[in-house]
């Protein structure tokens, strides 16, 4: 039991610094939409930034599902070569496949530079099925 607890105090620790360092950084505008063949399987979207500072060299992305947020659908850096990270960039992509109904699906992006030092951050949230 005492274990849970500590494990459960430190996800949550975690979870309040990474907010809290994403808080305070640039907010930049994230796009994108799932058609069928980003979904289950399939090939990871086309991301659109807005607001991107220069001097990036990679981008964090992650893809969780809000409804089941303990499965984590992608979780990559890419290197940046502009404002728009490729569709089919992803490698362990597995996109949105709710055994039923829709769930809530969030891309969080966070910018870096050349040192690694996070620079921007943005996420946007869509809703989507089978």
């Amino acid at each position: 039991m005492n274990r849970t607890l500590a494990a459960l105090a430190m996800l949550a620790v975690t979870a309040v610094s990474a907010f809290a360092q994403t808080a305070k950084l640039p907010k930049m505008d994230v796009d994108f939409s799932f058609e069928q063949k980003h979904k289950c399987q399939g090939v990871s979207p086309e991301i659109r930034l807005g607001n991107v500072p220069t001097g990036v060299a990679s981008y964090d992305v992650k893809l969780t599902d809000l409804d089941v947020p303990s499965f984590q659908h992608w979780s990559q850096a890419i290197r940046a070569t502009g404002p728009v990270i490729p569709e089919g960039a992803g490698v362990g992509y597995f996109g949105p496949c709710p055994p039923s109904g829709t769930h809530r699906y969030e891309i969080a992006v966070t910018a870096r530079d050349a040192q690694k030092k996070p620079v921007a951050y943005g996420e946007n949230t869509v809703v989507s099925g089978r």
